[in-house]
């Protein structure tokens, strides 16, 4: 879930022409790769191809969009409570791409400002929930409600994906940066900016944790809490049991295969065991 930055902090600089989207898409998001491994691993599974998909918590619907571009029998839903940010994508990223591309996706996309705990009533062949925004919801009963709404929104043999992340430096009150490229030229000319993950704090009764990204700039400005996160922190274990009691057959975990140096490839495994590391990362899918 992300939150709104303070609208009364005034701005300067690279920061006050940047826009926090924009950053976060650069920063986070890779819907072209995330589409390809939803399609090839629906497809190892189900032995058939996709074409429908329901993007819970979609925000801007750039994998909605990336889905719909990547074939043009694909239809996609993004829902999402946020209806600034649906029409900030509408807007900014699925009519561009349109008049670029001189095709309609607009018609191929339907964005719903809407509870993901609601059942939608257009079946699916996929839903997805990814950036861990499923997160935010704190209790058992509140996550097996949206794991049982999200099968219901499925066709007999649709799957449900889903990311986390763990390991023994996510409980720790810690700042993460890391470089940016702008390779669209959001902020100035190209200059790269930073992305900052604000691990705030943690609290190991609840399982609770107040997350935020910030962005700094090569003139030294800032966006403080360009997005904040309030959620608890699920651990496998305890997604696997829920999604099984919401009534899905089948629960796998897929991670990452790397190369020699310890960077990803891009292509994924299905995994029994995995090292609990720093920080680790992977897809869960779920199996009507």
């Amino acid at each position: 879930m992300a939150a709104s930055r303070n609208s009364k902090v005034k701005l300067r600089g690279q920061a006050a022409r940047a826009d926090r989207h924009e950053l976060y898409e650069l920063s986070v998001q890779d819907p072209k790769s995330e589409v390809q491994f939803v399609a090839k691993t629906f497809k190892r599974l189900r032995k058939r191809k996709a074409s429908s998909l329901r993007e819970d918590f979609c925000g801007t619907a750039v994998f909605s969009l990336a889905w719909v571009r990547s074939n043009r029998e694909r239809t996609a839903i993004g829902v999402d409570l946020d209806g600034e940010t649906l029409q900030w994508g509408l807007e900014q990223r699925v009519r561009p791409a349109g008049e670029r591309d001189g095709v309609d996706y607009e018609s191929r996309m339907t964005l719903r400002e809407a509870n993901v705990l609601d059942a939608s009533p257009t079946l699916t062949d996929v839903a997805v929930g990814y950036n861990f925004s499923y997160w935010c919801f704190e209790t058992r009963e509140q996550l097996l409600a949206y794991f049982e709404a999200a099968r219901a929104g499925l066709v007999d043999d649709g799957v449900l994906f889903l990311d986390a992340y763990g390991g023994t430096e996510v409980p720790m009150s810690e700042i993460n940066e890391r470089e940016v490229i702008d390779e669209r030229g959001v902020v100035n000319e190209g200059e790269p900016f930073t992305y900052v993950w604000d691990q705030i704090r943690y609290n190991p009764i609840t399982g609770h944790m107040d997350c935020a990204i910030h962005f700094e700039f090569e003139d030294g400005s800032r966006i403080d809490e360009a997005f904040s996160y309030s959620w608890r922190v699920w651990t496998l274990p305890e997604l696997r049991e829920l999604l099984l009691e919401a009534g899905f057959a089948t629960v796998r975990i897929w991670a990452e295969r790397e190369d020699d140096d310890g960077d990803g490839t891009g292509t994924y495994y299905e995994t029994k065991d995995l090292d609990n590391e720093g920080v680790w990362w992977v897809y869960i899918s779920a199996e009507n």
